[in-house]
């Protein structure tokens, strides 16, 4: 995949580092350490304000979406449909539904949902986050805006990660890479654990 944008998007560097921004559970976590490596792109690398901002507006792009998509599915969705997507979505963002529940502030739950946002880990991103404002009875605007300045600190701890450590960029980029495959392969074989010991419970019944 790397070699893909190096031979692909060399002279256009923002654009791929957008896109990769724009996946998720990648988002800026690799983005930025993408947009800094030498190896990579040589003398086109971008400049750390640069990749910052592209990183940032990458992630942030379908957020306001994702908000909206999932408080529509929430709201005007009913019986089967809304039961099993619920159900699977529910499952995943339980334990940070019910710490924005119904007696925490809108401050404390806009402070989690921000800090939920900020680590730089697999999972805990703009998409969950998205997801978790649009499941949750947090108005659009405090959602975004919360998600938005938990990314802003999420980039920025990114990178001065790579600034700090000179010419890390390139191997950041390759842990980030191996860890975020690591949680995927994790998360896969977990559902598949999941839905192969209920299915023997219900078949032992």
């Amino acid at each position: 995949m790397v070699q893909f944008f190096a031979d692909n998007f060399y002279s256009c560097v923002a654009l791929a580092v957008l896109l990769v921004a724009l996946c998720p559970a990648v988002e800026s976590k690799i983005a930025i350490p993408f947009a800094l490596s030498v190896p990579i792109w040589g003398s086109n690398v971008l400049t750390p304000i640069t990749a910052f901002l592209v990183s940032y507006l990458g992630c942030m792009l379908p957020v306001a979406l994702i908000i909206w998509l999932a408080r529509k599915i929430k709201n005007k969705t009913c019986g089967f449909v809304c039961e099993k997507f619920s159900d699977k979505l529910h499952n995943k963002v339980q334990n940070r539904l019910n710490r924005l529940g119904e007696k925490n502030s809108t401050f404390q739950k806009c402070l989690f949902l921000a800090t939920f946002v900020a680590v730089p880990l697999p999972m805990t991103g703009v998409y969950t986050g998205s997801l978790i404002a649009g499941l949750s009875n947090l108005k659009f605007w405090q959602g975004f805006v919360s998600i938005a300045a938990g990314e802003f600190v999420s980039c920025l701890v990114v990178l001065l990660i790579c600034l700090l450590f000179e010419n890390s960029a390139f191997y950041f980029l390759l842990a980030a890479i191996i860890i975020c495959v690591i949680v995927l392969v994790y998360e896969v074989i977990f559902n598949l654990f999941i839905k192969y010991k209920t299915r023997s419970g219900k078949n032992a019944k």
